[in-house]
């Protein structure tokens, strides 16, 4: 899907997606990428116009009752379930230390297709603008209950240190909240070499000498490589309820996520829709 409306939902002023080629559009893929290469981590303030981004907020608010909490005590690692497994190791490793998760998704079938947020995930505009940003060819994800989901947390909410599946994670936040619900993570924590075990005990218990933190605005779109950092989002307090979208994109143009995981995160809903 690719209209010339889609380039009415962001700030071309700051962000000319609509014209990559021009130096303009060089000079953001350039600066986002070297963004990425040195902390693994890149925002992008405003992207999402006001009053647009009001109004997907508020499409995203109607699908609250949607919206399914999943487990509420997790490991950094519940992404991947048969790490560790078969091996001995004492309570606190981090393969079996569990922090507190406090948050709801939406799943993608669950989106209407005529939001604002579908609108932008299904044009050509964030694959266009990753796969430069990336050197490479950039899809949506084909899974037709991770692709694209929306994240809520009221008061109270909060999501413990964990590490993503995905090599780069894109994400929108539609609305922030009255205070707390910052992103904080550690840069480049393990590698596809080691999982780095030992540093990751250290920021479990508390070791915050590397930890950044990132205290995002409504409208920011977020590239994170967060399978190599791993990352947290500290307590929503306030009325404001914190709302970000999810946007799955890969390098695999036929890339889904597993079963078992969408069971986890959707509910018994999926399982039942796919005989399980």
């Amino acid at each position: 899907m690719q209209t010339p409306e889609i380039y009415e939902l962001i700030d071309l002023d700051r962000y000319p997606l609509n014209d990559l080629d021009s130096e303009a559009g060089q000079s953001l893929i350039a600066e986002t990428h070297a963004s990425l290469e040195k902390a693994g981590c890149c925002s992008l303030p405003g992207f999402v116009r006001q009053p647009v981004i009001s109004e997907m907020a508020a499409q995203a608010s109607s699908l609250e009752h949607l919206a399914y909490s999943g487990p509420g005590e997790v490991t950094p690692y519940f992404f991947n379930y048969n790490l560790g497994q078969g091996v001995e190791v004492p309570d606190d490793h981090p393969i079996k230390r569990k922090g507190r998760r406090n948050l709801a998704q939406v799943a993608t079938d669950l989106i209407p297709q005529q939001h604002l947020l579908s609108m932008l995930y299904y044009s050509t505009v964030l694959p266009d603008f990753l796969g430069a940003v990336l050197k490479q060819p950039v899809y949506r994800n084909q899974d037709k209950y991770q692709s694209l989901n929306i994240s809520m947390m009221n008061a109270g909410g909060c999501q413990q240190w964990h590490f993503d599946s995905g090599r780069m994670v894109t994400t929108l936040l539609l609305q922030e909240p009255d205070a707390g619900g910052i992103f904080e993570y550690v840069p480049e924590l393990r590698s596809d070499e080691s999982e780095n075990f030992k540093q990751v005990q250290r920021v479990l218990d508390g070791d915050t000498r590397r930890n950044q933190q990132i205290e995002l605005k409504a409208g920011t779109l977020s590239l994170f490589r967060g399978h190599y950092s791993m990352h947290r989002v500290t307590e929503v307090k306030g009325n404001r309820t914190r709302i970000q979208a999810i946007l799955g994109f890969s390098t695999d143009p036929n890339h889904k996520g597993s079963l078992d995981s969408s069971i986890l995160h959707y509910g018994p809903r999926v399982a039942e829709l796919e005989g399980r």
